[in-house]
C-alpha cells in the first residue's frame, strides 16, 4: 500500500495540511502524533524544538482532532516556528479502527508517507526526549554505521511523576538483526528510534496490528541490522495509553496475532516465520485456560498456524490423556481426540 493507495482508501474528509516554510530537504524528519495530550504536548514539542544539530531537520506534526485544547496548542506552536514544523490537522472520518477500537494509525502512517528527510525519528505527543543532542548523536551513528537501518537508545519511564529506571523493556544482549527482534519481541522504545527512510509501502496487514511499531521495526529490519546507544536520551510515559489498560492476556494476544499477520506477509524468511510460529506457540501454552473460540479465530489467519495450532491441541490433549484413568485404549482414545479436534479446527478457520 503506498501512499496513492492509502490516501485514496482512508482520507475520506481531505487532511488540512500547513507546511510552512518547511525546508524540502531536511536530514531528519521527525514524526510527532497527538491526540488528547494537552497536559504534555508542549513539554515534547519543547524537547524536540531545542534540539542542537549541524543540519536540518522538520517535525511533522499529526493533530488527531482532539477536544481538549491540544489542537489549539499545534497551532500556536506551527505558527511559531514556521520553519520547523508541519502541522496535518487530521479529522476523527478518517480514523481507522483496530478490532472495533479508533486508533491513532491513519495519523502514523500519514506522518511517515509525508516525510522528507534521509532518516525518520518518532515521538508520540505524551512522551519526550530529554537530551538536546539526540538527533545528532543518532544521525552520526547511522551515517557511520552504513549496514544499520536503525539506530535506538535507553529511556526513563515517567509513572505518576516519578521517573524511573526502565527495569520493564530489557534491551538483550544480542539485538542487532531481525531474528533477535522476532525472538525477544520489542525492546524498542517508540521515542528512542531513528531509521533510515525508505520506499515504503506497508502490506496490508499493518493497519491490522495493534502494535504498529514492532510491525514497523520488523519490515525495516529485513534490511539492515539494528543499533543502541547505552544513553538515557529520552522519557517514555507509563499508564497514558490504551496499552496500558488492558490484561496480560488481551495484550499477548494482540502480540501473538502481530506475530501471525507477520508471517500472513509472505516478506519473511522461513526462519523467521518458524520463530514467529514458537512465539504464537509459547502464547498458546501459556494461555491455554482463556483461550476461545474468538481468540482462536483470528489467529488461524494462515495453513501454518493452522498446523500449529491443531498440533498444540493434540498434544495437549495426549497429555491429559495420560494422566487419566479410563476405559478405552490409548490409541482409541487418541484416534477419538483426533477426530474431535480436527472437527473442532476445521469448524474455527473455514
Amino acid at each position: 500500500m503506498d501512499i496513492t493507495e492509502f490516501k485514496k482508501t482512508y482520507e475520506k474528509k481531505k487532511v488540512i495540511e500547513n507546511d510552512n516554510q518547511v525546508t524540502h530537504n531536511p536530514v531528519v524528519s521527525v514524526c510527532i502524533q497527538t491526540y488528547q495530550h494537552v497536559s504534555f504536548i508542549e513539554q515534547c514539542l519543547d524537547s524536540i524544538l531545542i534540539q542542537e544539530t549541524d543540519f536540518n531537520y522538520e517535525i511533522l506534526l499529526g493533530e488527531d482532532a482532539s477536544t481538549d485544547g491540544t489542537r489549539e496548542i499545534c497551532m500556536d506552536y506551527a505558527n511559531r516556528f514556521p520553519d520547523k514544523i508541519r502541522l496535518f490537522l487530521h479529522h476523527r472520518e478518517n480514523n481507522i479502527k483496530i478490532g472495533g477500537q479508533p486508533t491513532g494509525r491513519f495519523n502514523f502512517l500519514y506522518n511517515l508517507y509525508s516525510a522528507n528527510g534521509k532518516y525518520i525519528a518518532v515521538c508520540e505527543g505524551d512522551d519526550y526526549w530529554t537530551d538536546p543532542l539526540k538527533l545528532q548523536k543518532q544521525v552520526d551513528f547511522l551515517e557511520e554505521n552504513k549496514g544499520y537501518v536503525i539506530c535506538f537508545h535507553k529511556v526513563a519511564l515517567l509513572s505518576k511523576g516519578e521517573l524511573l529506571e526502565d527495569n520493564i523493556t530489557i534491551v538483550p544482549k544480542n539485538h542487532e538483526t531481525i531474528t533477535d527482534l522476532a525472538e525477544k519481541g520489542n525492546y524498542i522504545h517508540t521515542p528512542s528510534v531513528m531509521f533510515r527512510s525508505q520506499n515504503l509501502n506497508f502490506p496490508n496487514e499493518f493497519k491490522l496490528s495493534s502494535i504498529g511499531d514492532f510491525f514497523l521495526y520488523m519490515l525495516l529490519a529485513r534490511s539492515g541490522k539494528i543499533g543502541y546507544i547505552d544513553e538515557k536520551m529520552a522519557v517514555y510515559r507509563l499508564g497514558s495509553g490504551i496499552w496500558s489498560n488492558k490484561t496480560a492476556f488481551e495484550r499477548n494476544l494482540k502480540t501473538a496475532y502481530t506475530f501471525a499477520l507477520l508471517i500472513k506477509t509472505n516478506l519473511f524468511s522461513e526462519k523467521v516465520n518458524q520463530i514467529l510460529l514458537y512465539r504464537i506457540r509459547s502464547f498458546l501454552k501459556r494461555f491455554k485456560d482463556q483461550l476461545d473460540l474468538e481468540s482462536l479465530t483470528m489467529l488461524t489467519i494462515t495453513p501454518s498456524i493452522r498446523n500449529t495450532l491443531y498440533q498444540f491441541f493434540l498434544d495437549s490433549a495426549n497429555q491429559e490423556i495420560l494422566k487419566e484413568d479410563m476405559d478405552l485404549s490409548y490409541s482409541q482414545l487418541v484416534k477419538s481426540l483426533k477426530r474431535k479436534l480436527f472437527k473442532r479446527l476445521k469448524s474455527i478457520t473455514n
